[in-house]
Order: structure tokens, then C-alpha cells, then sequence
């Protein structure tokens, strides 16, 4: 099914991305490569998209120095890979995160299920294929999008997206039983304190979590 845009949702995506920009230009200018994932990479924003930015090769003293409004760390499952995030406003709406240690291979390509680009993509107004969270693959084209169930397309969305089946198969799965059960919970969340960095929580957590240190020691 295609779906066209109105003036408006070019607007309001004009307008998304632009502040994806800003904060990729940020980064960049600190040495840092970032990219924006998600809506704000396939096209299909609306008014309550986040922009959300992952920094794969974080330099998390650079990192530490970016104005925040709070700073977080989570990790999902206790064998899954920690993630810092530094929201940029109260809302968690505009957040920068990166991991902790190695991610695997699964978790680097969720970031190209849902859609990635850089910030060289987003001055070149180029917009990427992704999976929205109501599974839905969307396809960007001159006019909107082409949008499809993933649905008994796993493998045409696995050659598109340039990720494993087993990563289609497992998001498909979860968001599933999200869309059934809810939003599940997480293993670990640390709320950092105002004057706390990012060095100091994770000593903390490793001082206090085996699995958190466990997962860090064995990326090393």
C-alpha cells in the first residue's frame, strides 16, 4: 500500500530531521559519529516521534561533557549488552545513547531494523527502509512511503534491510508480544545523579551487579 504525504507530514518531517541534524552536527564536531534510527530515518514521523541518536564507537568522556537533562544506564536482560543514554530534555524525546561494550551482532542490527542513516544521509535528504512498531515495513519513495506487513515478508524485509533472519525473527516476536502483554520491563536501570558521570556509574554497577560487571568484563 502507498501512502503519500501531505504538505503537513513533509513539514513535521522537515522539522524532525532537522533537529536529528543539529544533534548529529554536535556530535561530529567532537569527533563523534552518530545516527539517527527509527521514524526519523524511514520518513513515517508524527507529532510524538522521538529522535533518537545511537553512537556506536562512543568517547564516553566527549560524551560526558554534552549538556543533558539526565543521564541513564540500562541494561535489558542480564546477558544483554548495557547502554548509556543521555536524554537531552525532560521528556526523553531527543536522547543520544551508546553501549557500554561490544554489541552483538543482534543488537547492532536492531538499529538497521527500524531504519538508520547518518548525518552525510540526512543532508542529502536520503531516507532509509525500516520496520515501524506495529510491523510495518516502510519503504520510502518520491511521494511517502510503500508500506507492507512484515508478516510472511520476513525474508524479503531480511534482503532489503541487509540483517540476519534470526534478528527479524526475534523483533518480530518481541513487539509481538508487546503489542499482546505491553511494554515489558528491563533488567537494570541507574538513574545518574546531577553530579555523577558516566566513569563513576559504571564502577557502581560493577561494584553492585554481577551481571553487569560480567557482561563488561567479558567484552574485554
Amino acid at each position: 500500500m502507498e501512502i503519500e504525504y501531505t504538505e503537513e507530514q513533509w513539514k513535521l518531517f522537515n522539522e524532525k530531521r532537522k533537529r536529528a541534524k543539529e544533534i548529529l552536527e554536535t556530535l561530529y564536531y567532537k569527533g563523534i559519529k552518530g545516527y539517527a534510527y527509527g521514524s526519523i530515518a524511514r520518513g513515517d514521523v508524527k507529532k510524538t516521534s522521538d529522535i533518537d541518536i545511537i553512537v556506536f564507537e562512543p568517547n564516553i568522556l566527549e560524551l560526558d561533557l554534552l549538556e543533558a537533562d539526565h543521564k541513564y544506564i540500562i541494561q535489558a536482560t542480564p546477558i544483554s549488552t548495557p547502554k548509556a543514554y543521555i536524554s537531552l530534555n525532560p521528556e526523553e524525546t531527543e536522547v543520544i545513547s551508546f553501549p557500554l561494550s561490544k554489541l552483538k551482532k543482534d543488537e547492532e542490527e536492531f538499529y538497521y531494523f527500524g531504519g538508520l542513516v547518518s548525518l552525510e544521509d540526512i543532508i542529502n535528504g536520503v531516507r532509509k527502509p525500516g520496520i515501524n512498531k506495529e510491523l510495518k515495513l516502510i519503504i520510502p519513495n518520491k511521494n511517502g512511503h510503500d508500506e507492507i506487513p512484515l508478516k510472511g515478508n520476513e525474508d524479503y524485509a531480511t534482503r532489503l534491510l541487509k540483517i540476519s533472519i534470526a534478528t527479524i525473527n526475534e523483533r518480530e516476536k518481541l513487539l509481538m508480544k508487546r503489542e499482546d502483554k505491553g511494554r515489558t520491563g528491563v533488567f537494570l536501570k541507574y538513574e545518574l545523579a546531577a553530579n555523577e558521570n558516566f566513569e563513576e556509574a559504571i564502577r557502581e554497577l560493577s561494584r553492585r551487579n554481577k551481571f553487569f560487571r560480567r557482561v563488561l568484563n567479558d567484552s574485554r
